[in-house]
């Protein structure tokens, strides 16, 4: 895995994303809350506010699992996340990495956000619709 990664986040959420557009599809957002591109690097970077487990596999394979599933959660402390790392690396891809900046994401800069809603939400928002 390269030793710099892009993720993304809707704030105030800690689990990171590929695509700004997947971080908005990960349940409902309303429009105050803020989409974040979050450049990180592998390792410890002195004075780093933030720290981040990461997966080191493929993009590829990493797309084919759930965003909760993967473990990708950004942390306040590097003890927060070195713990976490820990307890959750089984199969030993989760690597610490330390976050060099947060830049928000304009929302007209992330693809259709009506195509992005889950299906599943969709159907559950009709349901309230209908009358018994």
């Amino acid at each position: 895995m390269e030793k710099e990664v892009k993720r993304y986040r809707v704030s105030p959420k800690h689990y990171l994303c590929l695509s700004p557009e997947e971080a908005v599809s990960t349940g409902i957002t309303v429009g105050e809350e803020t989409v974040e591109e979050i450049s990180l690097t592998k390792g410890l970077v002195l004075g780093s506010l933030f720290y981040a487990s990461i997966r080191g596999i493929d993009e590829y394979e990493l797309m084919k699992i759930p965003v909760q599933e993967r473990k990708e959660v950004l942390f306040n402390s590097r003890k927060e996340a070195a713990r976490y790392i820990a307890e959750n690396n089984s199969d030993g891809t989760l690597y610490l990495y330390s976050v060099k900046d947060i830049k928000s994401v304009p929302r007209e800069n992330i693809g259709n956000l009506e195509d992005t809603v889950p299906l599943g939400i969709l159907e559950e928002l009709k349901k309230f619709g209908q009358t018994g």
